[in-house]
């Protein structure tokens, strides 16, 4: 599986767990820490397959919804960019809103983690948006292919034309 994923997660060493795992899959991963690094790695990046975002950024502020500001950006911005929320403070509350209002992909808890469950859920994430950007390629190219050759019928004379009485 090759595919472009980015991890947001404050904590180093869920980041470096996350990355680790991914990797050994065969992944390209870039990870951020905060919000900022992740917009601009985001920015650069046009073709992300997957992000994993931590729903709270900063651990001592309990209000802090970073990641789930971030899943709503990546929404509007990257169209077959897929998202993984991972939490260890999320309510159910705050998953249904992540699913429901912001389509994410899968939802995952710190103190649940399985990384079997997770490689799973990443392969699938990744091969859903590497699918949906291909399904859109060849749209624009059949479009595109359909128009061209509809302007060339169009140039040449029907029968009719030929000076056939």
């Amino acid at each position: 599986m090759r595919g472009k994923v980015l991890i947001v997660e404050d904590y180093t060493d869920w980041r470096d767990l996350l990355s680790g795992i991914l990797r050994r899959e065969g992944l390209d991963v870039e990870t951020a820490g905060s919000l900022q690094e992740a917009r601009d790695v985001l920015q650069k990046s046009k073709d992300l397959d997957l992000a994993i975002l931590d729903i709270r950024l900063v651990e001592t502020d309990e209000t802090n919804e970073d990641g789930m500001r971030l899943l709503s950006e990546i929404r509007r911005k990257q169209e077959f960019t897929r998202v993984i929320m991972i939490t260890g403070h999320g309510t159910m509350e705050m998953q249904r809103k992540a699913f429901r209002e912001y389509k994410a992909f899968d939802f995952f808890r710190k103190e649940q983690f399985d990384s079997g469950d997770f490689r799973q859920g990443v392969q699938e994430a990744v091969q859903e948006a590497a699918r949906d950007r291909q399904r859109s390629r060849n749209k624009g190219y059949m479009h595109g292919h359909r128009f061209e050759r509809w302007q060339k019928e169009k140039q040449r004379p029907s029968k009719g034309e030929k000076g056939e009485f």
